[in-house]
């Protein structure tokens, strides 16, 4: 049923973004505002912008070449921008966006923006906003902050640097990307807090994340954090490179606790005081330092007695931040990295969950994927976070689980899964679930040609069920009546010991 609702989703949605843009009452060819090939950035930037003012119109640029800009440009509601063939937008000087949403600076929603074949060479101006500016966090060349209705598609950037992500999206509802290829070396595609959305059709070839789900992240990679919700990303190939990093799908979540006096916090923590939240910023870089006085402000930074920098970066009252309901489908992932990497981040910019942290706030990964193809040895699903996947017709050369982490709430069920083959005795496990939590494996219609390998730590709460045949059940913790193979032999628990 879920799987279904989603394609449905991707269904509805490609047709309602062919929609709002396209009726636009105005046409209006950027040329007659001045902006051409052969102009100074700083003229192409004046006239581009004039000709995106206001919204409510079409805007065109039919003449190809390599047009300059040297600062960002807005886009307004109910904008359509539609480049030919052969245009190319051609960062100079030092800036950071190369177009952005005009409410991002206010927090203002915009609404029904559609982009149809912009290609952006970066040309080496790769600038992250720094906190003294309202869009800390956002560092996308084409980015959109607090966006209803928008559309991407036939997107294309072959020279990502090290330091802005190439497409970055966040607080949106009801986002399409479709049909782009990005390459380079920071995370092509960057989603934040969002719901209802499609992300298909598309090459990325970077050495940071291809695709990034980040509901929770560094505060300098998000403007805010919460739920990822209700998408679909389908039909993208993360292609081979001679350098790599990161991971071909990037899977954060997070949650914090509510401020106190005394409360221990460090650097990339985030705490919630009444309905603001905070992102805490220290120069005492990895250490624990107790709060002093409460932050109440609702913009900007503002740092206490102890030192201790309080960005505010919300005021939604969240104190999680999940991803639900997401599908993944015929993905091609060709990198020698992780697959899918489902983390709580812990670092010196960042902690995913602070140790004060209510039980009941962890977070949920909530994910499927189906049909697709990983060529590369790492794991499949890696991490150290709560995740419950459903795998179907799915095949990877490396292990097909790879679970380390503290207290984490786990479930796996795999299904038509083509198991690699035997490389030696000193194979890795296909399935590895280490330190305390849960896990519920259901493995079903398994195309195994051997047994599956199990390391199942001491401190695990591991139930295996299914038709699968695995080769040990040492740390297992079935209850009565549950049956699994083992060497191809039923075995059945009857309630003390296997039988």
């Amino acid at each position: 049923m879920r799987n279904s609702l989603c394609s449905v989703l991707g269904v509805v949605m490609g047709a309602v973004f062919a929609l709002p843009a396209a009726e636009a009452p105005v046409v209006l060819s950027a040329a007659d505002c001045g902006f051409a090939p052969d102009a100074e950035a700083a003229q192409n930037v004046a006239a581009l912008q004039k000709a995106l003012d206001g919204g409510k119109k079409t805007v065109t640029v039919a003449r190809p070449g390599e047009y300059r800009l040297n600062a960002r440009v807005y886009i307004d509601s109910d904008t359509r921008l539609v480049f030919a063939p052969g245009v190319i937008l051609k960062k100079t000087g030092r800036y950071d966006f190369v177009l952005v949403n005009r409410g991002a600076l206010t927090r203002t929603w915009n609404e029904n923006i559609a982009i149809e074949g912009l290609t952006i060479c970066v040309n080496g101006v790769d600038v992250c906003p720094s906190t003294d500016q309202p869009v800390f966090g956002l560092r996308g060349h084409l980015t959109m902050y607090f966006v209803r209705n928008l559309t991407v598609t036939r997107f294309t950037c072959l020279d990502v640097q090290k330091n802005q992500f190439c497409l970055h999206f966040c607080k949106f509802d009801h986002l399409v990307l479709d049909t782009f290829e990005i390459r380079g070396d920071k995370d092509g595609v960057h989603l934040g807090t969002g719901k209802n959305f499609v992300v298909r059709n598309g090459v990325c070839a970077t050495y940071d994340d291809g695709v990034a789900l980040n509901a929770q992240d560094y505060p300098s990679s998000q403007p805010m954090q919460g739920d990822i919700t209700d998408g679909v990303v389908e039909n993208v190939a993360d292609l081979r490179k001679e350098k790599t990093g990161g991971n071909s799908v990037r899977l954060l979540t997070g949650a914090w606790p509510d401020w106190r006096m005394g409360l221990l916090l460090r650097n990339g923590d985030t705490v919630r005081h009444g309905k603001n939240v905070y992102r805490v910023l220290s120069k005492e870089v990895g250490k624990d330092v107790a709060s002093a006085e409460a932050p109440v402000h609702a913009q900007g930074a503002w740092t206490d007695k102890a030192g201790l920098t309080f960005y505010h970066s919300q005021s939604d009252g969240a104190v999680q931040a999940n991803i639900r309901n997401v599908v993944f489908k015929k993905l091609q992932l060709q990198e020698s990295r992780n697959s899918f990497k489902a983390s709580w981040d812990f670092c010196s910019a960042n902690r995913a969950i602070h140790p004060a942290t209510p039980k009941e706030r962890i977070p949920v990964m909530d994910v499927t994927v189906m049909d697709t193809r990983a060529s590369g040895p790492k794991p499949f699903v890696y991490g150290n976070a709560s995740i419950h996947a459903r795998l179907d017709d799915v095949a990877c050369e490396g292990p097909l689980f790879s679970i380390k982490g503290k207290d984490t709430d786990c479930s796996l069920t795999a299904k038509g899964w083509q198991v690699a083959k035997a490389v030696g005795e000193t194979s890795e496990p296909d399935i590895l679930f280490e330190g305390p939590g849960v896990l519920n494996l259901s493995l079903e219609g398994v195309k195994q040609g051997r047994d599956v390998r199990l390391k199942i730590g001491k401190n695990t709460r591991t139930r295996v069920t299914g038709s699968v045949s695995v080769d040990t059940l040492d740390n297992l913790s079935p209850v009565k009546g549950d049956t699994v193979r083992v060497g191809g032999i039923k075995k059945a628990f009857s309630g003390g010991a296997w039988e």
